[in-house]
């Protein structure tokens, strides 16, 4: 597990440093009228909430498949009311740009759902392949029959 998560977070930090510059990048050549003050706060947001989903299954029991799965759906609800809070802070402090944050936030918050859902099922198929192989040849021989 200790390979998988190093190679997630790293695979992790480098997915939201391009994504940040690119989406900056697009965001300041492409489409200047959605200019907003704070676009750095999106990226880190996102790129926190990606290390906290890999460490919570990093420390989850992978044994337990009904746990797992009801860890990533209550990472999901953490992390989709962390977002409203996010939204409503910037609106409360720049009333004026929301409407470009909250356009640029759901880009990201439906990439980040899809690189969440690789994640769970790379660590998913790899709890599988790990319980597999600790399994004793006598239940494998009776499972097989």
């Amino acid at each position: 597990m200790n390979r998988l998560t190093k190679h997630l977070y790293l695979f992790h930090t480098i997915l939201m440093i391009v994504i940040g510059v690119v989406g900056w990048l697009v965001v300041h050549h492409i489409f200047p009228q959605m200019k907003f003050n704070g676009y750095a706060i999106i990226p880190t947001f996102f790129y926190l909430m990606g290390v906290i989903f890999i460490w919570q299954f990093k420390v989850a029991p992978f044994h337990n498949s009904a746990r797992i799965v009801n860890l990533y759906m209550l990472l999901k609800m953490i992390k989709t009311f962390a977002s409203f809070i996010v939204i409503a802070i910037y609106w409360l402090i720049h009333t004026s740009y929301i409407k470009n944050f909250a356009i640029v936030f759901a880009i990201y918050y439906i990439l980040s759902i899809i690189w969440e859902t690789h994640m769970y099922l790379r660590m998913e198929k790899f709890m599988k392949n790990e319980y597999e192989q600790n399994r004793h040849t006598e239940e494998r021989e009776h499972i097989e029959e």
